[in-house]
Order: structure tokens, then sequence, then C-alpha cells
């Protein structure tokens, strides 16, 4: 009985070190939740067996619902767009270690599109126009398309109706349908639907695409490993299976506009 008794107490010491050693990678993405959860996974296991560690992977669709999450638990590693950073930044100890690499590039740009055939050339001719975004929030797809309206003049008080359609595809259909005279999107999204009934007329700066947060609370020797894990991956196999090129280290400059994603957000109270 006591040989027993001791086998119980060992194996709940394994489970319980095995738990309190468990990390938690929150991903933010708006694509399908079985594909997502499939690509990140991927990458979950690549950290798990290069850290020792067991890492529990959970996929936000809403943003609202990630910043939920981060206000009930702790945790370690988070992927999102830049303004969602900034936003878990502002309660939570957490720094941005990496940023993603996607075709080439760690950074992208907004864009405003209007149908092809329309005599809308510049961004000054919005005025009195309905205006749609692929985001309520995110920076390429939401902030940096306002900041062009805000550097042309464009106040909210101009704009007869602006609104969320939830996705860059959904917002670029609206123009192409008529049910909006402008979208701000994605470049990538954009690009996809130019010569096929929409046009570019303006382009904003270029921002981060996504942040790898990495909460400071961890040990020194432990953020540093994840870093390194990251900046070293090269396995094409895993690499592919993500989506990505890889990670790279951030350069401040890049965030110069988009931390200030609130202010910016401020001009448009139609979209809140």
């Amino acid at each position: 009985m006591r040989v027993a008794a001791g086998l119980l107490l060992f194996f709940a010491f394994i489970y319980s070190s095995f738990a309190s050693e468990r990390l938690i990678l929150a991903v933010l993405s708006s694509g399908n939740p079985v594909e997502e959860y499939r690509r990140f996974k991927a990458l979950s296991d690549y950290l798990s067996e290069r850290l020792g560690v067991g890492i529990k992977l959970k996929i936000f669709g809403k943003y609202t619902d990630m910043l939920q999450f981060y206000e009930e638990n702790t945790v370690d590693i988070s992927i999102s767009c830049p303004v969602v950073y900034y936003k878990i930044a502002e309660k939570h100890n957490v720094y941005a270690a990496a940023v993603v690499k996607i075709k080439g590039h760690v950074v992208e740009a907004g864009v405003i599109v209007v149908r092809e055939d329309s005599s809308i050339k510049s961004v000054k001719q919005l005025k009195g126009k309905k205006i749609t975004l692929g985001s309520s929030i995110c920076a390429s797809n939401c902030v940096m398309p306002l900041y062009i309206l805000s550097k042309n003049g464009i106040r909210y008080t101009d704009i007869s109706d602006m609104w969320n359609s939830g996705s860059d595809k959904a917002a670029i259909l609206s123009v192409i349908s008529g049910l909006a005279d402008a979208a701000g999107v994605k470049e990538e999204s954009a690009q996809k639907f130019l010569g096929k009934g929409i046009k570019i007329i303006a382009k904003s700066p270029y921002v981060p695409r996504y942040v790898v947060a990495v909460h400071g609370d961890l040990p020194e020797n432990l953020r540093k490993k994840i870093t390194d894990i990251l900046y070293s991956l090269k396995d094409r196999e895993v690499l592919r299976q993500i989506g990505i090129d890889g990670f790279e280290k951030p350069d401040r400059s890049m965030f110069s506009i988009v931390k200030d994603y609130n202010n910016i957000l401020s001009q448009y109270p139609l979209l809140q």
C-alpha cells in the first residue's frame, strides 16, 4: 500500500510540474478556425519540442475575445496585429519580441480602393461618400486607411456613412457592388482584385504585419530561448505549414505611426 501511495504521489508531482511549466500561445486570426488551428499547431509543436515544455494553443477570431482571455489568464506568447498588441500592452507586461515575415516582408500597407469605373481619383473626393473598412481595429485595413483620410483632411463629419465589413474581401465586394464608394483594406488584398472591378487611389506608410508578444514576467533565460528559436526557425516544412517565411527582430521605427492608433480611431466615431 505504501508503495502504491508513493507511486501516486510521484505521478501527481510529475503532472503538477508539467502543468506548471505549460505555456499559453494565443493567436488572433480572422481565417477559418479549423485551418488556423492547424497552421499554428505546427508552430506550437515546434516551440514545445525545442523548449521542452507543453504549450496550450488558443485561436481567437475576435480581438475582444483575445483581450478578455488576457484578463482571465496569463498568456505567455501571443501573435496579433500591431494595434491589438498595443491594446494588450496597455494593461499587461508584454513586449514585442518578433515580427512575422510573409512573402518576403515584415511590413504591409493599407490602401483605399474605389470601383474601377469610378470618377473618384483622389482621397479628397471622398467627402460625402460611403466608406467601409476590412476591420474595426487592425492596422493595415482600419487604422492606416483612416490615417490616409486624416492626412487628407477628411473628417468623420465629411463622410455620409462608415462601417466595418468584417473582412477585406467583403469590403472590396461592397465597393464593386456599389454599396460603398470606397474601402480601406490591406494592399495585398486589393492587389487580388486589381483589374477585376477596383483601383487603388491612395496608399499608407508601412506598418508591421503581425507582432509576437512575450510576457515580461517569464524568466529571462526562457524569454531569450523563445526569441532565439523564433529567429532561427528555418525548417521549411514547419514554415510551409504555418504559411510564413519566418520571424525577425522588430525595429522600433516600424511602430512610429500605429502606436498612436487611439488618436486616429478617435477621429472617426462613426466606426465605433
